[in-house]
């Protein structure tokens, strides 16, 4: 079985992953507003923060996810690197 590693498809992917991991980030961040009052002022702010711890778990998650996508496409291009000749070059015997 042949698997077809495109680094440069991988870089991509990891940019993609940075940029989710950013935006989860964001989901803890303070909205600026007045908290809502009344009974359900305590129940809402418990959500708020429920929210906003997984958008850090779920940050810290895709930020793995990038470096480990990252880690792989510098491993696959040094391992074609190392066992492909160049295009238009000759190969030692």
């Amino acid at each position: 079985m042949v698997i077809e590693v495109v680094p440069d498809r991988l870089y991509a992917l990891a940019g993609v992953l940075d940029a989710a991991s950013a935006r989860a980030a964001q989901v803890g961040a303070p909205a600026g507003g007045a908290g809502v009052g009344g009974p359900l002022g305590p129940v809402v702010a418990g959500f708020g923060e429920t929210v906003a711890a997984a958008g850090v778990c779920l940050a810290g998650e895709l930020a793995w996810l990038r470096s480990a996508v990252a880690t792989a496409a510098d491993s696959w291009q040094q391992l074609d690197g190392g066992l492909l000749p160049g295009r238009g070059t000759a190969v030692r015997r």
